[in-house]
């Protein structure tokens, strides 16, 4: 068995499932990209990874991890599965990034439809450290013994599956839109690029606060999982549109500049903007 997993977190709690249970063990792709937000509709001269990956430049420059080759992965991945006749296996969690990553998925096996299957968690209670009931976003939150728990739901993409849903990405992507969230399910909804705006102005305060702090309340007060560089992004813009007041120079990281609501008096330790 191949497996194809999202996130490195998720990954690590994976393999460490396979040292208690060698029928899991296989090979791991680890697909890095998140597919929740950023562009994804394509022309015909388009390539999905270095669409994906001048996306990632844009929002985050100084973060070369993101740069993105999951296509290039899964086609390698795919070649590799017909050839030594193996079954693939993608770990899909109630997350926009698995939904999408699974929507973007099907497309690739279509031809192979023996070949993809999922282990689908959605809707299901698992064991947490402490060994408390609790609903998992993603695998990054499931433990390795929970993952043990995990082989009866391996079930093969079915040929009507790949009828009614091989067509989702193809709608997600005429949706033209840089923000995608997850509505449970396998249900994924388009959104505006500033969906997550009010999430970011809603944890201002009167007094200025660290950029970083911003981000992460917002982080905590979301429903969906979020990508931080893409609030860290956000939050810059909306400095640049002059939406919120900065005290200090955002072309740094969101640590070492900050931030407060736009029409507060001015106090004597606030310094001049710097948006260069």
């Amino acid at each position: 068995m191949i497996h194809i997993i999202a996130g490195d977190e998720a990954a690590k709690n994976l393999e460490a499932a396979f040292l208690l249970d060698e029928n899991l063990r296989g090979e791991v792709l680890i697909l890095k990209d998140i597919l929740g937000i950023g562009p994804i509709e394509m022309d015909e001269a388009a390539n999905h990874d270095e669409v994906r990956t001048e996306f990632w430049k844009m929002i985050g420059p100084h973060h070369i991890e993101h740069l993105a080759q999951d296509q290039h992965n899964v086609l390698q991945l795919i070649d590799k599965a017909i050839a030594e006749e193996e079954p693939v296996c993608f770990w899909m969690a109630p997350c926009v990034t698995d939904v999408c990553v699974y929507f973007w998925l099907l497309p690739f096996f279509k031809k192979q439809t023996d070949m993809l299957h999922t282990i689908n968690i959605i809707g299901l209670p698992f064991l947490n450290e402490k060994g408390q009931l609790f609903y998992p976003k993603n695998f990054s939150e499931v433990v390795p013994t929970e993952f043990l728990k995990t082989k009866r739901l391996l079930k093969k993409v079915t040929v009507a599956e790949y009828e009614v849903e091989g067509d989702e990405w193809s709608k997600l992507q005429s949706d033209a839109t840089w923000v995608r969230i997850y509505e449970g399910g396998k249900k994924i909804t388009s959104k505006d690029l500033i969906y997550f705006d009010s999430l970011l102005t809603g944890s201002l305060t009167p007094e200025f606060q660290k950029g970083s702090k911003v981000v992460n309340e917002a982080i905590k007060k979301s429903t969906q999982t979020i990508s931080n560089l893409f609030l860290e992004w956000r939050l810059r813009e909306l400095v640049i549109n002059q939406v919120i007041v900065v005290n200090g120079d955002v072309e740094k990281a969101v640590k070492d500049f900050e931030v407060k609501k736009v029409g507060d008096p001015a106090t004597a330790s606030e310094i001049e903007v710097e948006i260069s």
